[in-house]
């Protein structure tokens, strides 16, 4: 499933670049993939006994004039071929590929407690300068961290919580001594 997301992904990658509409399709696919994340969107588009023409009425009417036509081109195309819980999917990778084209990348920061706006400011700062992209956090707090933060950005984990520095301390000890 993996491979048929990332080749719907890459189709569209190709066709906002024959368009000129990457930044456009990009929010176009953000506003579909929002639309469609709830769960009764999905029990609609997947439940067996809704007629196609039911689902094309939905996209018409919730995007007509809002997203481009290769875009709705692509959603009618996943109901024609039965591949309704693919789109979602699909959009996402396209959307991680279209932001990282346009120099743009997403990091998630979660803390014990909420962080200050000026600390995300200063994380944001960080990150922009080591991976030479825009980047846009998303912070979320967590009181099983207990203490620190982390960070997920571009598939790494930057761990810095009191939690993970627990645990390495108790495997230490439990190996024979601690350094």
């Amino acid at each position: 499933m993996a491979k048929l997301n990332e080749r719907y992904a890459n189709a569209l990658i190709e066709l906002s670049d024959e368009n000129d509409s990457l930044s456009e399709d990009l929010q176009g696919a953000i506003l579909v993939r929002d639309m469609l994340l709830d769960h009764d969107s999905q029990a609609f588009l997947t439940h067996p006994h809704i007629a196609d023409s039911a689902k094309y009425d939905l996209f018409e009417n919730a995007f007509s004039g809002k997203i481009s036509q290769h875009l709705m081109g692509f959603l009618s195309l996943m109901v024609k071929k039965n591949r309704e819980s693919l789109i979602v999917p699909a959009l996402a990778e396209f959307i991680n590929r279209a932001k990282r084209r346009l120099g743009k990348i997403e990091a998630r920061v979660v803390s014990a407690k909420p962080l200050k706006q000026e600390q995300l400011e200063s994380i944001r700062k960080i990150l922009t300068k080591q991976t030479n992209m825009q980047v846009d956090i998303h912070a979320e707090h967590d009181p099983d961290v207990i203490g620190g933060f982390y960070i997920l950005v571009d598939g790494k984990i930057f761990d810095g919580t009191v939690r993970t520095k627990l645990n390495v301390m108790k495997e230490r000890l439990k190996r024979g001594g601690y350094q």
